[in-house]
């Protein structure tokens, strides 16, 4: 199912973010007797499962994690897509790999038919090169990846192109220099757009999104919903991301914890539901735990 054909029909995407199957370190592995790496890839087609009728499509986020071994994005989205027959969109990121890799990537997704896939530049790792692994930027520009991926799947399937989405930030939505960045991207082959996380008022963000349309940016927007857990969770997210978390907020957090933040999420959900004039869907982060999506759409 490819995203791109459900936004022109009209249709509210809704994407469920879950987080994949990861491994410790090798050092880290030493001193586990077994890692099941097969039982928490079933609990995880099971939860998928679950969610399905409420969801259009899965994504599988950025992990910027040294300390970790991340499967291959590409590969995980293949085989859950195998086992459960839903879109599974894989992230393809910049920072990880060369260009070679990258576009041997992007040619077993065509192969193995993935029909959405999210391209992003990624974080930087961190200045110490003994712990933290290499920022690779062989590809500098998502546009550049784009064109690629375009001039790519011309030649190697007949099938119906790739949706591909790219990040969109809302907040630099008055920055020219920023939005010529993201023109560049809609020019050269992107279908969808994903917003950031969504706190501020609702009013201030629709703004934004009507200030990129006077850019001339017309693909559709996906915005990104993060549902928090406690009132320390926020802020520590506030002090990390700048994020627009309310006193109010955070006081109802305090008191009622991740029954609140499901609230949170699920009435920011009808809000953009309720404007789909300038709104093309959701992402919803479920942090490590699909189920919460069901409460959200419910």
């Amino acid at each position: 199912m490819r995203l791109s054909d459900l936004a022109r029909s009209g249709h509210f995407i809704r994407i469920v973010e879950v987080f994949p199957p990861a491994i410790p370190s090798p050092e880290d592995l030493k001193s586990i007797q077994k890692f099941d790496l097969n039982l928490r890839f079933d609990r995880l087609v099971q939860a998928l499962i679950r969610t399905e009728p409420f969801t259009d499509a899965f994504s599988l986020p950025e992990l910027k994690d040294g300390n970790r071994i991340h499967l291959n994005s590409v590969g995980i989205a293949t085989e859950l897509r195998r086992r459960t027959g839903s879109a599974v969109i894989p992230t393809i990121t910049l920072r990880d790999a060369n260009k070679h890799n990258l576009l041997g990537m992007i040619t077993y997704a065509l192969f193995a038919g993935i029909e959405n896939i999210l391209f992003v530049r990624g974080d930087p790792y961190g200045d110490n090169k003994f712990k933290d692994p290499k920022n690779v930027y062989d590809i500098g520009k998502v546009s550049n990846l784009i064109s690629t991926a375009r001039k790519m799947e011309s030649h190697i399937t007949s099938e119906h192109p790739l949706c591909i989405l790219s990040p969109i930030t809302l907040a630099k939505s008055n920055d020219g220099s920023y939005l010529k960045t993201v023109k560049e991207r809609e020019l050269s082959g992107v279908d969808i757009f994903l917003g950031e996380q969504m706190f501020e008022d609702l009013d201030a963000y629709l703004a934004r999104v009507e200030a990129i349309r006077k850019y001339g940016i017309q693909k559709p927007i996906v915005h990104s919903i993060f549902p928090l857990k406690d009132d320390e969770d926020a802020a520590s997210l506030v002090q990390k991301f700048g994020w627009g978390i309310t006193d109010f907020e955070l006081a109802n957090l305090k008191k009622g914890g991740s029954r609140y933040g499901l609230e949170m999420a699920r009435e920011r959900y009808r809000s953009l539901l309720r404007h789909k004039d300038l709104v093309q869907g959701v992402s919803v982060s479920t942090r490590g735990n699909p189920e919460v999506a069901r409460y959200i759409f419910r």
